[in-house]
């Protein structure tokens, strides 16, 4: 049980930190307290990748440039990487994914804080409620067990990948790119406790040459890794 814990505290920590990564705010203080986060993953890291990356962040972690650098990639046009399931599901927002969302979560003990101002299948506010799902279950509510896994299953695990691949090619990435690839390393670790592939219910969205979006953004994410050698080249 004590070991059992340990695994979903960790998990907890995962996402509550990728929360704070991706939830839009106003508040200048977003990033405080989020330096020894990445410290303490480069020392308990889930591969050479994830360690590489983390220890990446936190040497160079400032909040200003931080802030800014999230500006640029989620806000500023005339690319900003789009940050809800709609997107990602039906190429557009508010859409009936976001529908979706709230009924599953409509369901649960969550309720959106007054002060997000985003829509429910923002992926910040997805990566919080796993992480309060794991939370309750660690509390001794055991239903959400099951209730976190087909979360997952259904919402996250079909477009998470794109989500952070798109992160990781946008040309203002810098610190994102590694902070990408955090959440690449744990989205693989998850797929794992829940027994499922990252190939189910990938982005069908086609662009050219037959490829989905999601495999073309796939293959450009690849393509830059390698252009920096070893050290980001994993899939």
């Amino acid at each position: 049980m004590i070991e059992k814990n340990s695994l979903d505290n960790a998990r907890i920590f995962y996402y509550s930190l990728l929360s704070r990564m991706f939830v839009f705010t106003y508040d200048l203080d977003r990033f405080k307290g989020l330096r020894e986060a990445f410290k303490l993953i480069g020392q308990n890291p889930l591969n050479d990748l994830c360690k590489i990356s983390a220890l990446n962040v936190f040497e160079n972690f400032d909040e200003i440039a931080l802030s800014d650098e999230y500006d640029q990639i989620f806000h500023a046009p005339p690319s900003p990487v789009r940050t809800t399931l709609s997107f990602y599901n039906e190429g557009y927002e508010s859409a009936q994914t976001t529908v979706m969302v709230k009924k599953f979560i409509g369901k649960t003990k969550i309720r959106k804080d007054s002060n997000f101002i985003e829509n429910e299948d923002n992926f910040g506010f997805l990566f919080t409620a796993m992480s309060e799902f794991i939370t309750f279950k660690t509390q001794g509510d055991y239903e959400y067990e099951d209730i976190a896994r087909e979360f997952f299953i259904k919402f996250l695990n079909p477009f998470v990948d794109e989500f952070l691949n798109n992160i990781y090619i946008h040309k203002h990435s810098i610190l994102y790119k590694d902070i990408s690839n955090l959440g690449l390393c744990f989205f693989e670790f998850e797929r794992a406790y829940y027994g499922v592939s990252d190939e189910v219910g990938r982005g069908e969205i086609k662009v050219n040459d037959g490829l989905s979006r999601s495999e073309k953004t796939r293959r450009e994410s690849n393509k830059q890794k390698r252009s920096k050698g070893a050290r980001d080249a994993i899939k």
